[in-house]
């Protein structure tokens, strides 16, 4: 299926009730808590929302979208 410039665009605009957060620093475990609904993680999105609600800049229906970054191991070789 081809997508033209103006159905994407379409397609990819934010929902009023859509959210994105971003979070750093999560190890696997964390994340594999977040999946499970449950963790540091998991509580830290329920703070956001709960402190973005309060200042009126989130609905009660918000739907957020979580990314989570890992910092890259740098490589480094034998004599490094």
């Amino acid at each position: 299926m081809v997508m033209t410039s103006d159905s994407y665009e379409k397609k990819m605009k934010q929902q009023a009730n859509t959210i994105i957060l971003e979070f750093s620093g999560g190890d696997s475990d964390d994340i594999r808590d977040l999946r499970r609904g449950e963790g540091k993680i998991f509580q830290r999105i329920g703070r956001t929302i709960a402190q973005l609600q309060e200042q009126g800049q989130a609905s009660e229906n918000v739907q957020p979208i979580i990314v989570i970054t890992k910092k890259k191991k740098s490589k480094k070789g034998l004599l490094d």
